[in-house]
């Protein structure tokens, strides 16, 4: 655990290194290379929904040289509109070299019919910061020209709308944050990619064969981490993620070896040894904090998962 925390670590200082001097780069070097949007971008507003929409709304601008985001709000058939995704799409540039595209549809929940999409492009010059063989050795980087799917989140969904409220013309620091903002999205739609193959074999579920019911249960995990302090259920996850009930339960506990109720409440119990242990909280703000009704009610909860009691733990 320590060497994976120390690896994740290492890896995100390297990230902000790498944008910064990639941010640097666009200040300091002459003419600015011209992007072809309609042939680099390769659509987004098609790739995700197809032709048959409306654009009522159309923004790009450069974070930099070498990364680039376009923007289309689109009204869409209600009854036809998909549920939110993504899509890590590469390009060749050359034999060793490929252009990444994020692309996203994201609902838009306060008007009917319309959503927003997005495309983040990062140049074969960006993505070259990093040696071939440490690019291929992930699961998003290998054969990928056709896209691969990803979960469109409720962190993905902030991050999107954080990126789309940065202005467009700010200054250095906003164009910084553009850019953290673009390569934290980069980061989780690699490592969910990565995390698909790694799951267990599900023989006794044949409907997990089919990627998008296993992005859907894997959606439901990835809801449940984000809200651990709420009470989720199982019908609402469901409805979350549009999926069967019995087939979220059956596939959950398939692919994590957990129901999703022992789930939850390993989640809840790791955060409460944490706010514990570490941040110096009372038992009362901890299960006030998680949501437990009573401080009884999570004493239970907790001597019973560890055979302590939660003041044992108290700094």
């Amino acid at each position: 655990m320590q060497s994976r925390l120390k690896n994740d670590i290492q890896a995100t200082l390297f990230l902000r290194f790498c944008f910064l001097k990639s941010l640097l780069s666009s200040y300091i070097c002459t003419p600015m290379k011209q992007l072809n949007s309609t042939l680099e971008f390769k659509n987004a507003v098609q790739l995700l929904l197809g032709t048959d929409v409306l654009i009522v709304e159309e923004q790009y601008w450069k974070v930099n040289q070498q990364v680039h985001i376009h923007s289309w709000l689109v009204n869409y058939p209600e009854q036809n509109l998909p549920s939110q995704f993504g899509k890590l799409v590469c390009a060749n540039s050359s034999d060793e070299l490929f252009d990444v595209s994020l692309n996203y549809l994201q609902h838009h929940f306060t008007e009917c019919s319309t959503a927003r999409v997005f495309a983040i492009q990062f140049d074969a010059d960006f993505i070259a910061q990093w040696n071939l063989e440490t690019l291929l050795a992930e699961t998003a980087f290998n054969e990928n020209h056709n896209g691969l799917q990803i979960v469109l989140c409720k962190h993905t969904r902030l991050l999107l709308d954080e990126l789309q409220a940065v202005s467009h013309e700010g200054s250095f620091p906003e164009r910084l944050l553009q850019m953290e903002l673009s390569l934290q999205l980069l980061r989780k739609a690699v490592n969910y990619i990565g995390s698909i193959n790694e799951v267990h074999s599900v023989p006794a579920c044949s409907f997990l064969s089919n990627n998008t019911e296993r992005d859907k249960v894997m959606q439901a995990r990835e809801i449940l981490q984000l809200e651990y302090d709420q009470t989720v259920t199982i019908r609402e996850l469901s409805r979350r993620v549009a999926i069967n009930e019995c087939y979220l339960k059956k596939g959950f506990k398939a692919m994590f070896g957990k129901t999703i109720n022992e789930f939850q409440q390993d989640l809840r119990i790791n955060k409460a040894k944490k706010l514990l242990q570490i941040e110096g909280y009372t038992v009362s703000e901890v299960a006030h904090t998680l949501g437990y009704s009573s401080i009884s009610h999570f004493s239970t909860a907790f001597k019973k998962a560890t055979n302590m009691k939660p003041c044992e733990l108290l700094k």
